[in-house]
């Protein structure tokens, strides 16, 4: 008979089986079947063997053909900002919208509905999308919405349009200076326009009303069902303080505790939080006090934000932008000032993750790596570049040199492609953003991410915008840099585990790790790939739990289709 680690005999407290299973361990076991105990995976075998596991109390179900991985680990997201824009009065997106009109046509009807004096606050608002190929401005705004101060704020996040009320509750007027790292849009008078690039929209952020830590764990609670919704069972929150500061650890440890939030947490507080807390800079002991299970949350490192963003033309780029010859973009700190940053949170014993976008910036942030003088892997560090976008031939080299890791935001392939081609960035330099295929040529170690909310969540698409390289109008980016589906796969799962040190308890179905899993439609290394982001997640696993089954699927000792057929002889239902 099968036996646990160690001989033990106990029964299994999960059995699923009847499928396939993808440990997606080093050497890509496959199998039919897993056991589950206590929170962990057991063992993953045949049927036969796993079933013999099984006990009077152990929950039998069988997968129907269905597909188990590693649950997915999103490396670089934002909870809190991610559930604001679910939570939010305006949808300025497109779609819904078309046109400047369409979202304005939204804030009047917030505002006729509205108290008086009231913020009224819109997300996801893109320039390049609407018809008029530009940001709202406060003139628009100010048309609609009476005596209410207005924020939208733009899809990148690196953005905002606000209106005159709230640039007037905020101090910025004519003669208000651009702040370090930011920059206040103007109109042809030299008045503000509303439009607040990067650090220039802080003083608004402060402004908005502050919620209770109840009503923040909710709304961490609902980015956590979408999050689980796409088989995601461990975030990276890299930016931790951005819009509420440290009140966001207090948010977290409600919705932990209510079980609200059920993914697991790897925190990246934001550098200009950290150094509020105290002087010098406090290591990692220091700051946690959460008083959570670390497996549930930990404090892995802190994020700073090195340039903007290439789309809204303030990601640092080391020649100028294709639609803009005169503008290679910004850094928000200067080179020396991060690399004294980055120097004093290696040495406090931090985890450092830094945004970059452009070449030069992502240049500046391997100056202040290489400026460390070790290896990242020898000293524990596991540094980071975020997003990663247009990294050259010559920083991957140094990256795989000094062990300095990825995470790529792989889907600008899809949603920004076409944009970077064809103005930002020229054919050239957008068929290379995100090179993937070069980065793990030279054994770089990179996991993938949405930045939800700029991009949706689901991984399965970024799986197939790694595999594919497909634009929204239907061309190939740089297909020389197309990855496999494991490539894929991995970076979404074992080397994402890694890069917040979880490599030895997730990412992988093995004995004695996590019991964390996404069940799958389908194989997705058995699915061509141009329908790669079609299979769905038809139930979520967290330790062992079973949190989130997909409408329409029955969970329970077998699993039944949307017609209601269950299968109990391990073949798809018919």
């Amino acid at each position: 008979m099968p036996q646990a680690p160690g001989g033990l005999h106990r029964a299994a407290d999960l059995i699923l089986f009847g499928g396939q299973v993808l440990t997606l361990d080093r050497v890509g076991t496959r199998a039919s079947a897993i056991a589950v105990r206590e929170g962990k995976v057991l063992a993953a075998g045949s049927d036969r063997d796993m079933l013999m596991l099984a006990g009077v109390g152990t929950q039998r179900v069988d997968l129907g053909g269905r597909t188990a991985i590693p649950g997915f680990v999103e490396t670089h997201t934002h909870p809190y900002f991610f559930g604001l824009t679910l939570d939010a009065a305006i949808d300025a997106g497109s779609p819904p919208n078309d046109s400047v009109n369409d979202i304005v046509e939204r804030v009047a009807e917030a505002a006729r509905s509205t108290s008086s004096g009231d913020w009224i606050v819109g997300y996801r608002y893109d320039d390049t999308l609407l018809r008029e190929r530009r940001h709202p401005t406060r003139h628009d705004l100010d048309a609609v919405s009476g005596d209410h101060p207005v924020l939208l704020v733009h899809i990148s996040g690196h953005f905002v349009t606000a209106n005159s009320q709230a640039l007037r509750l905020a101090g910025i007027s004519r003669t208000t200076v651009d702040p370090v790292g930011g920059a206040i849009g103007r109109d042809a008078s030299g008045d503000p326009s509303g439009v607040l690039a990067e650090t220039a929209a802080f003083p608004v952020y402060a402004l908005l009303p502050k919620r209770s830590e109840r009503e923040m764990a909710e709304i961490l609670g609902l980015a956590s069902d979408a999050y689980l919704a796409a088989g995601v069972t461990t975030v990276h929150d890299t930016g931790i303080g951005l819009l509420n500061g440290h009140d966001e650890l207090g948010a977290y440890r409600s919705a932990i505790d209510s079980g609200r939030m059920r993914p697991r947490v790897r925190g990246y507080l934001l550098d200009q939080i950290l150094r509020q807390l105290g002087s010098g800079v406090p290591g990692p002991r220091a700051v946690d006090g959460m008083n959570l299970d670390p497996d549930r949350f930990r404090l892995d490192g802190v994020k700073i934000i090195a340039d903007g963003s290439i789309q809204g033309m303030t990601g640092c780029l080391s020649e100028p932008y294709t639609c803009s010859p005169d503008e290679s973009g910004m850094m928000l700190l200067p080179p020396h000032e991060l690399a004294e940053r980055v120097a004093g949170l290696h040495e406090a014993g931090w985890q450092v993750a830094v945004h970059g976008n452009g070449d030069a910036a992502i240049q500046a942030i391997l100056d202040a790596y290489g400026a460390l003088g070790v290896a990242q892997g020898d000293a524990g560090r596991r540094h980071r570049v975020e997003h990663c976008q247009t990294v050259r031939e010559d920083q991957l080299e140094r990256m795989a040199a000094h062990g300095v890791l990825a995470s790529f935001f792989v889907k600008h392939v899809y949603y920004w492609g076409d944009r970077h081609r064809d103005r930002f960035l020229g054919p050239r330099r957008a068929g290379r953003i995100d090179p993937l295929a070069s980065a793990r040529a030279r054994g770089v170690t990179f996991g993938l991410h949405a930045d939800s909310p700029v991009t949706p969540v689901p991984p399965l698409e970024g799986i197939w915008c790694a595999v594919l390289r497909q634009t929204r109008n239907g061309d190939e980016l740089g297909p020389e840099e197309r990855v496999d589906v494991e490539t894929a796969l991995r970076a979404y799962t074992s080397d994402a585990a890694y890069l917040g040190f979880d490599e030895d308890d997730s990412g992988s179905l093995e004995p004695g790790k996590y019991a964390d899993l996404a069940i799958l439609s389908a194989d997705p290394t058995a699915t061509p790939a141009e329908n790669l982001r079609e299979l769905t997640v038809d139930a979520t696993v967290v330790a062992g739990d079973v949190v989130r089954v997909r409408d329409g699927v029955a969970w329970g000792r077998g699993i039944s289709d949307e017609r209601g057929a269950t299968s109990t002889t391990g073949r798809t239902a018919p």
